[in-house]
Parts: structure tokens; sequence; C-alpha cells
């Protein structure tokens, strides 16, 4: 499996998910934490199986 522009975005969004995170519990908002950690998990599960699938060359 070659890398795509996809694969590079998600790894790009996973980042910028995670900051946001971090921002929004230094503002104490928990509406957007929780919302941001849902989110971080699933590009998270994403980017796993990204890495899972890249490397084992299917």
């Amino acid at each position: 499996m070659k890398i795509t522009l996809f694969d590079i975005l998600m790894f790009v969004f996973t980042f910028f998910i995670a900051l946001g995170v971090f921002r929004s519990m230094k503002a104490k908002n928990k509406f957007a934490v929780g919302f941001g950690l849902l989110s971080l998990a699933v590009f998270l599960f994403a980017d796993g199986l990204i890495i899972y699938y890249a490397t084992k060359g299917v």
C-alpha cells in the first residue's frame, strides 16, 4: 500500500484535534473537551488502521 494524500491529511487533522483538546482544557470548556476527545479517539483509531495496513503491505 502506498501512502496517499488522504493518509497524510489524517495525521495532520489528528494533530490539530489534539492541539484543540489541549487548548480547550486550558480554557475549561467541558463541551469542547468532550467533543474533542471523542473526535480524537476516532481519528487515532483511523490512524492506527492506516499504520497497520501500511506496514502489513496489503
